[in-house]
């Protein structure tokens, strides 16, 4: 079981690192933006990438079905029906991409703002880039081609902050958005030459027909899904005015840093896990390994609240000090975080087409969308505005992603008492974080100076999670585990 928790590990890393290099780029140039564009200039940058989001989570789902299909039929020897299913998934998906490109240029001549106009248009071009190249990366993803796809990452990390860096002063808000287009246009014509499918255009009406049976519900889900994480900004660009969104924007941007870290463990386990529970004797064989890495996770994303919570203030006091307003919508969506990591697991289970039963996804976040929207136009209409926008957001999700475990403890527990004894285990590490929001809240305003309000923080984080991991998780850390991951990504980086 541990080396093949260290094995992905040790890939993910590799996503990591790209992250990690996104996030050594970005982040600077987020607040050089920052200091060049005002909130209400963000926020048209915000209302143009809604409409990128929703166009994305529009469709039939035919590439989700096929793709989902792809690592089992591999797992089973059956290459060359993995191949088949793979060229028709796409065909019919890329058929698919001009009704949306259609849709968000015909949408542009709805605002009057020009800028807003010529920004959707870009929009539609981004669309087309970025859809052709996540294509080949997921299937390089299905057949854990990690390396190949990890360079892919790197291209958009290193391209969409240098392009927009360089035209914020003369383009303003559209070099947010022409760092993109060209950032995901490279890496299509990366994976052309370097991560090859064998692609060929393959129409099979039957087939396609088929896939898409499965592909809706699949769509419908990422729909939910997403909608679910897109209430937040899709209500208070509509009921607020643009410097709202932009706070909202700049703050939550953050936290997709902080998400990225996670969301690449998910995104190597889902493949590995997919063939390895085809070839086990059981499901709950196959998937055993989730329920000690969840808990590894729910820890790092514990700690991690405090620290970029820390980060965040000290920037905004010191560098973009337009956006001080957004510290306390920080300091809120710092803990979904926390949610968005542990709750990756479920769609590996649920969405595998061993287990089929995305429809239960598809159910609890359809109803935590429903409460996402009332609560989130109640708290508008009651005065707390976008701070309460980010509370309504992170109570939502992290009922959705706590309930989300009961239906899939049949595939990783042997017994309800097993279950019972892990719920705590991935819960007490975000209580213990939960007081650091009232000592940043507080100490920021108490202390003398800004770095007396570090130190605080700083200090108060090491002795709290020394006492939580030595008391509570001594038995998941160990110095001979510890050396063992390390030199297994070692060995993962070229040259090593």
């Amino acid at each position: 079981m541990a080396i093949r928790l260290l094995s992905v590990i040790g890939h993910s890393s590799k996503f990591s690192a790209v992250a990690g290099i996104s996030a050594l780029l970005g982040v600077p140039v987020t607040i050089y933006v920052a200091t060049v564009l005002d909130p209400a200039e963000y926020g048209i940058y915000g209302l143009c990438s809604l409409w990128l989001v929703y166009a994305g989570l529009v469709g039939p789902g035919i590439l989700s079905a096929g793709q989902r299909e792809v690592p089992v039929l591999l797992g089973k020897g059956q290459e060359d029906e993995a191949l088949r299913v793979q060229n028709i998934s796409i065909t019919a998906e890329m058929l698919y991409t001009a009704l949306p490109v259609v849709a968000i240029i015909g949408a542009s001549f709805l605002y009057s703002d020009p800028v807003v106009r010529l920004g959707l248009v870009m929009v539609a071009g981004i669309y087309v880039v970025t859809r052709l190249g996540r294509f080949w990366a997921n299937m390089n993803i299905m057949r854990e081609k990690f390396n190949i796809v990890a360079m892919g990452n790197a291209i958009p990390a290193i391209l969409m902050p240098a392009v927009t860096l360089i035209g914020v002063n003369w383009l303003g808000v559209y070099a947010l958005l022409l760092s993109p287009l060209i950032a995901h246009a490279v890496t299509w014509v990366y994976y052309l030459k370097n991560g090859p499918i064998g692609y060929r255009f393959a129409w099979d009406r039957t087939e396609t027909i088929r896939l898409l049976r499965v592909g809706i519900f699949l769509q419908a889900l990422t729909l939910a899904f997403w909608a679910f994480r897109l209430t937040d900004r899709t209500i208070i660009a509509s009921t607020l005015p643009l410097e709202q969104l932009g706070l909202y924007t700049f703050a939550i941007g953050f936290a997709m840093y902080s998400r990225m870290l996670f969301a690449n463990i998910s995104r190597v386990l889902q493949p590995i896990l997919w063939r390895e529970a085809a070839e086990a004797a059981s499901l709950l064989e196959g998937f055993r390994d989730i329920k000690r890495l969840t808990i590894y996770i729910a820890l790092a994303a514990a700690v991690l609240i405090p620290v970029s919570q820390l980060a965040f203030h000290l920037v905004a006091t010191q560098l973009t000090t337009k956006y001080l307003d957004s510290i306390p919508i920080f300091y809120a969506l710092s803990y979904v975080v926390y949610f968005w990591a542990v709750g990756g697991m479920h769609g590996i289970i649920l969405n595998s087409s061993l287990v089929n039963k995305q429809k239960i996804l598809l159910y609890f976040y359809g109803v935590g969308l429903i409460f996402n929207v009332a609560l989130d136009l109640l708290v508008i209409k009651m005065g707390y505005g976008v701070a309460g926008v980010a509370w309504v957001t992170v109570g939502t999700q992290g009922l959705v992603t706590l309930a989300l475990y009961h239906p899939v403890r049949g595939y990783l527990f042997r017994d309800t008492r097993e279950f019972l004894m892990f719920l705590p285990r991935i819960v007490v590490p975000l209580l213990a974080s939960l007081p650091f929001y009232f000592v940043h809240t507080h100490s920021a305003s108490i202390a003398s100076n800004t770095w007396a309000f570090a130190g605080i923080s700083l200090a108060s984080q090491l002795v709290l999670w020394t006492l939580v991991i030595m008391i509570l998780y001594r038995d998941y850390i160990s110095m001979n585990e510890v050396r063992m991951a390390v030199n297994r990504i070692k060995m993962l980086i070229p040259g090593k």
